[in-house]
C-alpha cells in the first residue's frame, strides 16, 4: 500500500480475540501473535502509526513502543 500513497500508513489491530455476535461475548485466541512479535511485520509493511482497538491493552502499546 504504501507505494501507492503519501498518505500514512496506520495499524489498528484488535488483540486476535473474537467477538461472537450471538452470545455477546470475547473468545480469546490463546494462539494470537503479540504485538511485540507483530510490530516488526507492520513497520516492514509501512506502518508509521500503531495503535490498538478491541480488548488492546496498555501491555500490548508497550510491546509496540519497546519493539520500536
Amino acid at each position: 500500500m504504501s507505494s501507492n500513497t503519501t498518505k500514512p500508513i496506520i495499524i489498528y489491530p484488535n488483540n486476535g480475540d473474537t467477538y461472537n455476535p450471538e452470545t455477546k461475548t470475547w473468545v480469546t485466541n490463546p494462539h494470537a501473535k503479540t504485538f511485540a512479535e507483530l510490530t516488526p511485520k507492520w513497520l516492514k509493511a509501512g506502518a508509521r502509526i500503531i495503535g490498538g482497538c478491541c480488548r488492546t491493552t496498555p501491555n500490548d502499546i508497550k510491546q509496540v513502543a519497546d519493539a520500536i
